[in-house]
């Protein structure tokens, strides 16, 4: 047999026993498939086929300490295995990786390395467990969980972080209908889907009781033999984009309310009519079951502005004013089954009024939303309300008499027409008195006008005194005054008017002249609810018979009666 190829050891110039033998190992080495190096004590190598040239030349650069003490551990009768042997070959090579068996070889002077190349499999499922993380990864981005249920609509699998609160073990198992899955759309539940449904909204209950909105995507799964086993998908949670649509919703609404109510300010010249629209608007736009405005009067009075819809009784809104009254700016009471909301009204800080609501017990309880959208109602209304008040004050100055605060004349004829419109409702008949002072002049001659203002003034109240606050009392300039009473007859009209002239006689202190006393003249004209007289008519009869009285001596009273039907 020819010399052997120059091993490892030949070119150490180490003799070793046994070269026959080492020369069938050489040959067989390059006939073994894989990688094969024969070694010696310390790792050193004796022999090596081309596969296995990778870990040779590791153990001849002293490197591989794990797989030295294994080949010593060979030597010493005990065979081992390494995996993964992990080399790095340098200058930008990819790593090799192989299995490594470690088997006593020979006279126990040897240990022979079998490898198996498992570079490709290992960087095979690197890549698979790469591509596995990947797709962890993205699924977690692209939703809040992952699931899939079984025919039964149970959860058999579910993304390790949980769901809703859950883990992922206390769900796996259990019902998805058990998460109370309510406002589905079109009622079809992605757990249970047959067919593919992508993005649909579904409204689940978490461990903390609230709901949570999702947008679910699913598949569903079929067997071999196209049976439907079940269903996969994800889901992403969009509770706080909805409910941030749901409060822009809010804004948008109650900017628009506001809008409309602004522009019922701005287009509408009267005030009351501003606070019916308000009211109106007002009941639907909340929802509201009933609104009303109440507002402060001149006397202090608190009224009833608007109102739409239905309120509870006057008690509870008695008591809701109360409390509003003592200085609650916002007041909230349970009644009639539902919830009665009451806020005062304001002009540069002075109370005006009252915004009242109630809702029934369907509609919930009075939320944040809500109570920010009524303070700035009540804000417009308290505006609104001084706007009234002031058109009252002015619409008094012009139909009130400056001195006396009586009707003047121009309002009390326009009353008049009102009061005579609806005449068919009187109960008897009706009386309008002419009431001319007697002796004025006198006192203004004698002791001045602010004498002469004291006694007018003096009239006026003795003329409130013997009337109801329902009469009509009127300055009708100089020393001229009427008074207008309903529902009387004929002779209690002329009662009427002595006890009137009667009463003057209180204003003789204030006579100019003792032989020439302060009084009262009296006409009066009676008028019955079924005749067709006008008011310029009974103006006229009444005048008539005043001046009767003066020209019969004064402190006197004459009443006209209507012609009869088809009389002269």
């Amino acid at each position: 047999m020819g010399q052997p190829p120059a091993t490892g050891a030949h070119r150490a110039g180490l003799e070793l026993p046994g070269n026959n033998r080492m020369e069938r190992a050489g040959s067989e080495l390059n006939r073994f498939p894989g990688a094969a190096v024969l070694t010696g004590p310390n790792g050193m190598v004796l022999d090596a086929n081309p596969a296995g040239e990778a870990i040779a030349t590791m153990l001849r650069a002293g490197g591989g300490e794990d797989l030295r003490q294994a080949i010593s551990s060979a030597l010493q009768g005990r065979p081992g295995q390494i995996n993964p042997l992990v080399l790095n070959p340098g200058a930008g090579a990819t790593d090799l990786a192989f299995d490594v068996a470690i088997l006593p070889w020979g006279d126990g002077a040897t240990v022979l390395l079998l490898a198996r190349n498992i570079t490709l499999e290992r960087s095979l499922r690197a890549a698979l467990i790469e591509s596995r993380q990947r797709y962890k990864d993205l699924v977690e981005a692209a939703s809040d969980f992952a699931w899939e249920t079984d025919t039964q609509g149970c959860f058999t699998f579910i993304s390790s972080g949980g769901a809703l609160g859950y883990s992922a073990a206390e769900l796996v198992g259990a019902a998805a209908r058990g998460l109370d899955n309510t406002g589905m759309q079109g009622g079809e539940s992605p757990f249970t889907t047959r067919a593919p449904v992508q993005e649909i909204e579904v409204w689940l209950k978490g461990r903390d009781g609230e709901s949570a909105c999702l947008l679910a995507t699913a598949l569903p799964l079929f067997d071999s033999n196209g049976e439907w086993r079940g269903a996969r998908g994800l889901c992403r949670n969009v509770t706080a984009e909805r409910r941030h649509e749901a409060r822009l919703a809010v804004d948008r609404h109650r900017e628009r309310l506001l809008a409309y109510i602004l522009g019922i300010l701005r287009d509408e010249m009267d005030p009351a009519r501003v606070l019916a629209a308000a009211c109106g608007a007002v009941v639907p736009a909340l929802p509201a079951t009933g609104a009303a405005i109440y507002r402060q009067d001149r006397n202090g009075k608190i009224i009833c502005a608007a109102q739409a819809g239905d309120l509870p009784g006057d008690t509870q809104i008695q008591a809701l004013v109360q409390r509003l009254l003592r200085g609650e700016s916002e007041v909230e009471i349970e009644t009639g089954g539902g919830l009665l909301f009451g806020r005062a009204t304001h002009f540069e800080e002075a109370w005006n009024g009252i915004l009242c609501l109630w809702r029934d017990g369907t509609a919930g309880p009075w939320g944040r939303e809500d109570r920010v959208l009524l303070a700035e109602i009540a804000g417009q209304i308290g505006l609104t309300n001084r706007q009234l008040a002031r058109q009252e004050e002015l619409e008094e100055l012009s139909s009130t008499d400056s001195l006396t605060g009586l009707h003047n004349r121009r309002s009390l004829l326009g009353e008049l027409e009102r009061r005579f419109s609806r005449r068919a409702a009187w109960r008897g008949g009706a009386a309008l008195f002419f009431i001319d002072l007697d002796n004025f002049k006198a006192v203004n001659d004698r002791h001045g006008h602010q004498r002469g203002d004291l006694a007018l003034v003096t009239v006026a109240r003795i003329l409130r005194d013997h009337t109801r606050s329902r009469d009509l009392v009127a300055r009708l300039g100089g020393d001229e005054f009427a008074v207008f009473v309903e529902d009387i007859g004929q002779a209690a009209t002329e009662h009427k008017g002595w006890e009137i002239c009667q009463a003057s006689e209180e204003l003789s202190a204030l006579s100019g002249d003792e032989a020439r006393p302060l009084g009262f003249s009296i006409g009066a004209a009676y008028c019955s609810s079924g005749g067709e007289e006008t008011v310029a008519d009974a103006v006229e009869r009444a005048d008539k018979a005043m001046y009767e009285v003066k020209r019969r001596g004064k402190g006197a009273v004459e009443v006209s009666v209507p012609a009869p039907e088809g009389g002269a």
